[in-house]
């Protein structure tokens, strides 16, 4: 029997007092049985229900345990393939970063031998220019002087932009001045009609600026030899048969019963004015030749527009010239 809890031992404390009177040592004896056999069963109950509660908390925590268990082996479950996802994706990639690397050397490859086969031909091109421009040297200073600056202006107007070194080392060797060009060529822009003008008095400028200049009005479309033309035939200098010579293909003349049908491509405001002094003197020179002075009188008409007195004047010059045509004709 184990220990006696309070209330056990305070039972027997009372069992003694109460039997004390008492000689029956037999009803004693059973009564104090009674009281250490309850104190047996309490005592048992007592174990029992503690093991009972130990068995429960044992379950309890068993139970925690294995749900801890469970979801610390399903966080182990995902995080192994999560990695092994993470694995498979780094593999794919390390398979690609391959495959790239691959074709990049392949491409680097490529690239060297396409540098190798351009640094040959460069070399070989820069051979050539050197082989070219040595001859255009050569060209150059052998030309007279008047071709020597028609050529000067075409190499001014295609290397000013594109090879200005080449153009300085080719204008150096012709012994020509290249800032002067330059500022020529600045002066007057792409205005053609500034330029058409310099050609009205040409001894005022020096042949290479207006070779210059020629060659800008060409780029241009503009013929100022065909201008030139129509400007000597209405000052005389010319006859009609060389001015339709000097102004082919940008000038047509066609002889048609009514008169002379005049096609031009060039620009009416570039053509030279008719003046009232021209007309007059054409008039007095021409006077003893109608064929020839209506021929002169519809080019200036037709080409020249002068302006309205003018123009009327040049109307009754042509109405009358035709009538002595057609007298000297009867």
């Amino acid at each position: 029997m184990g220990r006696i809890n309070r209330w056990s031992e305070a039972a027997l404390k009372s069992a003694v007092e109460m039997l004390a009177p008492t000689n029956d040592q037999k009803f004693k004896a059973n009564l104090i049985r009674t009281i250490l056999d309850y104190e047996v069963r309490q005592q048992e109950r007592a174990e029992s229900n503690k093991a009972a509660r130990r068995k429960r908390a044992e379950n309890t925590e068993l139970a925690e345990l294995r749900s801890k268990v469970a979801e610390l082996s399903a966080q182990v479950d995902s995080v192994k393939n999560s990695r092994a996802e993470e694995i498979s994706k780094l593999r794919a990639c390390l398979e690609e970063t391959d495959q790239i690397v691959g074709e990049l050397r392949s491409d680097l490859g490529s690239v060297k031998r396409e540098a190798d086969t351009a640094r040959r031909d460069i070399n070989r091109m820069q051979e050539s220019l050197k082989l070219t421009n040595g001859i255009i040297e050569q060209l150059a200073t052998a030309l007279p002087a008047e071709k020597r600056n028609a050529f000067a202006a075409q190499l001014f107007q295609k290397f000013k932009s594109d090879q200005p070194e080449l153009l300085a080392q080719l204008f150096k060797s012709m012994k020509l001045d290249l800032k002067r060009w330059h500022s020529w060529d600045r002066e007057y822009g792409d205005n053609p009609q500034s330029m058409v003008r310099e050609f009205e008095c040409p001894a005022k400028h020096g042949p290479e600026k207006l070779s210059l200049l020629r060659s800008k009005l060409l780029a241009l479309g503009i013929e100022v030899d065909a201008i030139d033309a129509v400007r000597d035939y209405r000052d005389l200098k010319i006859g009609f048969a060389e001015l339709e010579k000097r102004t082919q293909p940008h000038i047509t003349f066609k002889r048609q019963i009514v008169g002379l049908s005049i096609k031009s491509s060039i620009p009416s405001n570039l053509l030279p004015p008719l003046s009232g002094e021209a007309l007059r003197i054409a008039s007095e020179e021409l006077k003893s030749h109608p064929q020839q002075k209506l021929d002169w009188l519809q080019v200036a008409e037709k080409l020249l527009q002068p302006d309205y007195g003018i123009g009327v004047l040049l109307l009754m010059e042509i109405a009358a010239t035709k009538r002595a045509a057609e007298n000297s004709y009867s």
